[in-house]
């Protein structure tokens, strides 16, 4: 190896193992969700009297080349090895090929994500009830993320007046579901989208959910939102509650017999309520409350420990203003809860 302050990934492989102290430069817990093998986590393993090569590593080789510059300069045989560890994980057997790991490489990074969670995400199936001002922006997000197999469901049609939030259709008069699947399947090729161009149900609910991990409803009615929580409470399937309209929405996940469902707080859909047609809908709205459901849904599949569960988030977004009503988790008197399948 020549003495160039950087190191490339085939002449470190090539090092003797007893040769050097590999360090890793990256958080704690980016280093429990993946690192190269026999690296150590801190320079405090640096002792005053080694002879050891120092070979320092970061996510992209830029942090580190910094780091070995400067124990150069206190008398260490120090180099950083170029690319990182991005480029190290391009090398590995994974479930990922290249351009797959290039794609995804920016949530990798993050270390509650990690290597582990993209393959969670990539095993992982999540069902979008609904396609319009929720379901399109929920679901583009879940499939630029990686989520390995996407259902939608939705029995409508494309209209004009959709067009100021559905933001994944671009013709009327087709189907909600298969017009998503295709702009899905346009962002992402290396995930499985299906489409069931009709109405979700009592009568279909146990077939459907059964290939999903996930659900999140996009519908736009209370009765259709309090049939969605029965079932999937019913099923034992977790899912992300969300609605909206004018400036104003809200999003609530729940874990099945674990946490609060709809029917805890409400007990029963609320009469009258207000509906996009009847008092409108600014299409950005319907956008923030879609991300969080998709984020809600990768959270869920990575690391579920902070989950929007016993709360409701209430977004403002013409004041932005925003509040989180906590719960006290199931009720005893929810008819739903309280009647395990």
């Amino acid at each position: 190896m020549n003495d160039e302050i950087e190191i490339t990934l085939d002449e470190f492989l090539k090092l003797p193992k007893d040769s050097y102290l590999l360090i890793d430069m990256r958080s704690e817990s980016a280093y429990q969700q993946g690192h190269i093998e026999g690296a150590v986590l801190t320079n405090d393993h640096i002792s005053p009297e080694t002879e050891l090569k120092l070979i320092f590593y970061c996510q992209y080789g830029i942090e580190s080349l910094q780091t070995a510059a400067y124990f150069r300069k206190c008398g260490f045989q120090a180099h950083s090895l170029q690319g990182g560890y991005a480029q190290w994980l391009r090398t590995q057997d994974s479930a990922f090929d290249l351009e797959e790991l290039e794609r995804y490489d920016r949530q990798i990074t993050l270390p509650q994500i990690g290597m582990i969670g993209q393959e969670k995400l990539k095993r992982a199936g999540v069902l979008l009830i609904g396609a319009g001002g929720l379901g399109c922006p929920c679901g583009m997000y879940l499939a630029a993320a990686g989520v390995g197999r996407i259902g939608i469901i939705d029995h409508d049609e494309v209209c004009l007046s959709n067009m100021n939030r559905q933001i994944a259709h671009r013709e009327i008069g087709v189907s909600k579901a298969l017009s998503l699947k295709n702009t899905l399947e346009g962002i992402n090729d290396k995930i499985e989208v299906t489409a069931y161009p009709y109405r979700f149900s009592a009568e279909n609910a146990a077939e459907i959910l059964e290939g999903f991990d996930f659900v999140i409803d996009c519908t736009d009615t209370a009765e259709t939102k309090f049939m969605v929580n029965d079932l999937c409470v019913h099923y034992n399937k977790p899912y992300c509650y969300g609605g909206v309209i004018g400036f104003e929405g809200q999003v609530m996940t729940v874990i099945p017999h674990k946490t609060a469902c709809l029917r805890c707080i409400f007990e029963e859909p609320p009469t009258g309520c207000e509906t996009c047609e009847s008092h409108g809908i600014i299409g950005a709205a319907a956008g923030m409350i879609g991300c969080i459901q998709a984020l809600e849904a990768v959270k869920y599949i990575t690391s579920p420990d902070k989950l929007l569960t016993n709360r409701m988030f209430i977004f403002n977004m013409l004041t932005m203003k925003t509040r989180t009503v906590k719960f006290g988790g199931i009720s005893s008197a929810c008819r739903i809860c309280q009647n395990p399948a």
